[in-house]
């Protein structure tokens, strides 16, 4: 595989990862976010990875351990560009729209892996590793809203749990629309829109 081939690989793929298993994991995370985790069976990943099912088993133990597998890497990636999109020192308001953004960028680069991320948080939540659960992305939101109740920006009524919770919502739910056409365009075109919604949902 030549230099080009090799930057050009999803983020969730690691220089490490052999051929076969780069196939497996891009294969895997396709056929679970078009035909559902529990109807992809270990067959049809290996024919779309265009392996046969022993080359799969060499790097996983099943099917739930290369599902998690994926949705750990995924989440990293998208933890750490929310936690990116955050910095203390700046206002609000503009923090806002920089974490609103950073869930755009991620959605038209990396669609399959966003809603993957968001389809199966609650089945392997429990299961990720400890290092990663302290990256929470609930977590990073609900500094946010804290931040802007700090600054008169957000209603102190309503508990920032409740507002993170109700944000990631909606942003989960504005990326499965748009993934299917109902949102014409790129993601990061609606932006300022998300961004006066969320403000009108959460102000004073």
């Amino acid at each position: 595989m030549g230099v080009t081939d090799a930057a050009s690989q999803p983020f969730y793929i690691e220089d490490a990862d052999p051929p076969s298993k780069r196939e497996i994991l891009k294969a895997a995370l396709r056929l679970f976010v078009r035909n559902g985790l529990c109807e992809t069976t270990i067959r049809a990943i290996a024919v779309e990875a265009g392996y046969t099912n022993p080359a799969l088993f060499k790097f996983f133990d099943g099917k739930d351990d290369l599902a998690l597998h994926l949705f750990e890497r995924c989440y990293a990636r998208l933890s750490a560009d929310v936690a990116g999109a955050v910095v203390p020192e700046r206002p609000f308001r503009e923090n806002l729209r920089a974490l609103i953004t950073t869930f755009a960028v991620g959605l038209d680069e990396h669609p399959e892996a966003f809603l993957y991320v968001h389809e199966h948080l609650r089945r392997f939540w429990p299961h990720v590793r400890p290092a990663l659960r302290r990256r929470s992305i609930v977590g990073i939101s609900k500094a946010l809203f804290q931040q802007g109740a700090r600054e008169g920006a957000v209603t102190a009524e309503i508990s920032a749990d409740l507002l993170a919770h109700a944000f990631i919502g909606v942003l989960a739910q504005f990326g499965r629309a748009s993934y299917f056409g109902e949102f014409p365009g790129a993601a990061r075109a609606w932006v300022p829109k998300l961004e006066r919604m969320v403000c009108r949902m959460t102000k004073p």
